[in-house]
């Protein structure tokens, strides 16, 4: 389905909204855009879905104008306006698929590289489940359907949701204010709800404990000490290997926001980049894993390749296996094989002298500052240079 709503060029450090009008137009929504810079954009609410596989089959109305949407969205603008009647201070929206231009990769690599703004100055993040098979009180008032949980088949519809499956929600839920899920009609606040899911999760179906969805409640949890230091970037691809991603790069790319500072400056030189091939980003990917875990003169110590398998980067063994070789002399000397000419036993023997101990201390201090910022360059240097060079 074709779309005839045409984007206006977004100024750099600018972002888009969307305001959602309560009548329908032939049945479909219709929503307003408006652009403002970043340091002047209003309160507004940050929505998490899936995008689904499915084509965009339906449509809507920005600014009087049709705008193809996939099903999934689609369900979501219209029990939208029902939630906005009972969140009356809901007035500005940001949906990705919407509010970035998906056909402008410029745009889109920018909007991408300040996600983590986007959602960590969102009033509420308000993740979408989907429609129930059944709609349940799509009369009932008030703003708290925590009770429903008393159903296990409706406990068992939401561990089951596709939507915990999704690479990008990780980010967009542990970066949140606060956090509401909507499941149709069902309005469920992430703070009382993530303790049933967990009290449900350890009396009531065994598979519901390895789930998905438990998962992600365990991983808010350390929300706080994830926003502040980050995580390290093998931990989560790790972690988060069987989740899925429509666009397969995003498999890296969702998780820059969480990653921590160092980990973050490296990777920020080179990603978010969609121009990139898929395989490119994961050859890039390997190699830095390669230069921060295993070095060559501590491959006895940590073999990666028994730990970062094909699963993490969603490719085939086989490509993977070539991918793996491929990396091979873009490594870069680890932290640790350069201590031993800063840290040395004459610098420490100096440190026991008298008067000497806290020039020396500064000295051995820079000097340390010093070698970081060259391996820092070193890194980034060997990282470019194989993005450059690789045919993929």
């Amino acid at each position: 389905m074709a779309s005839s709503y045409k984007y206006e060029p977004l100024p750099k450090n600018s972002i888009r909204f969307i305001e959602l009008d309560p009548d329908l137009k032939d049945g479909k929504p219709q929503l307003k855009v408006l652009s403002c810079a970043r340091d002047e954009a209003p309160e507004y609410i940050s929505m998490s879905y899936c995008w689904g596989q499915d084509p965009e089959s339906e449509s809507i109305f920005l600014d009087d104008l049709p705008f193809a949407v996939r099903p999934n969205l689609f369900q979501l603008l219209l029990h939208l306006r029902y939630h906005r009647r009972e969140y009356t201070e809901w007035r500005y929206f940001w949906i990705d698929a919407i509010c970035i231009d998906q056909s402008n990769t410029a745009e889109k690599t920018e909007q991408v590289s300040r996600m983590e703004t986007t959602y960590r100055n969102a009033s509420t993040i308000a993740a979408w489940l989907g429609v129930p098979p059944a709609e349940r009180n799509q009369e009932r008032t008030g703003r708290d359907h925590i009770s429903e949980l008393s159903s296990p088949s409706l406990v068992d519809e939401i561990f089951t949701s596709v939507y915990w499956s999704r690479m990008w929600i990780v980010q967009e839920l542990i970066l949140a204010k606060n956090i509401v899920l909507l499941y149709g009609h069902l309005r469920l606040p992430w703070k009382g709800m993530s303790g049933v899911l967990q009290a449900w999760s350890t009396f009531g179906k065994s598979r519901w404990r390895h789930s998905a969805t438990i998962n992600l409640v365990n991983m808010t949890v350390g929300a706080a000490y994830t926003q502040e230091h980050g995580r390290a970037l093998g931990e989560l691809m790790r972690y988060l290997e069987h989740s899925e991603a429509t666009d397969p790069r995003d498999r890296v790319f969702a998780l820059l926001g969480l990653v921590e500072g160092e980990e973050r400056e490296v990777l920020g030189t080179i990603f978010p980049d969609y121009e990139m091939s898929h395989e490119k980003v994961m050859l890039v990917t390997m190699a830095y894993l390669k230069q921060i875990y295993a070095p060559r003169p501590f491959k006895w110590v940590v073999k990666p390749q028994q730990v970062w398998s094909e699963k993490v980067f969603g490719l085939d063994k086989e490509t993977w296996e070539k991918m793996w070789s491929e990396t091979e002399g873009y490594e870069t000397p680890h932290d640790l094989t350069n201590y031993s000419s800063v840290w040395n036993a004459k610098g420490i023997g100096k440190l026991l002298k008298p008067g000497q101990a806290g020039e020396t201390f500064r000295g051995q201090k820079e000097e340390l500052k010093r070698q970081r910022r060259k391996w820092f360059e070193l890194r980034v240097d060997a990282l470019r240079k194989l993005a450059s060079e690789s045919s993929r």
